[in-house]
């Protein structure tokens, strides 16, 4: 028999690994934009696109792990 509540681990070990995986995305976009200059600055917007992506991966995995962190008693 199933349990009938959903786990929230599962749902939040689920989003931290699409978050991780669309900054990923992100940065390989601002590289793409960088070595193909489809946009006319695309050193710049190239470069943020990277630097979110970046941030994406190694900052808002944290951020969320710890604000979804039980209380200890």
């Amino acid at each position: 028999m199933t349990d009938p509540t959903p786990d929230p681990a599962r749902a939040r070990f689920f989003i931290l690994g699409l978050v991780r995986l669309s900054g990923v995305v992100l940065a390989f976009l601002g590289i793409s934009i960088m070595a193909k200059h489809w946009i006319e600055p695309a050193d710049i917007i190239g470069g943020a696109f990277i630097v979110m992506g970046a941030i994406e991966v190694l900052v808002v995995p944290r951020i969320l792990a710890r604000q979804w962190r039980s209380p200890t008693p």
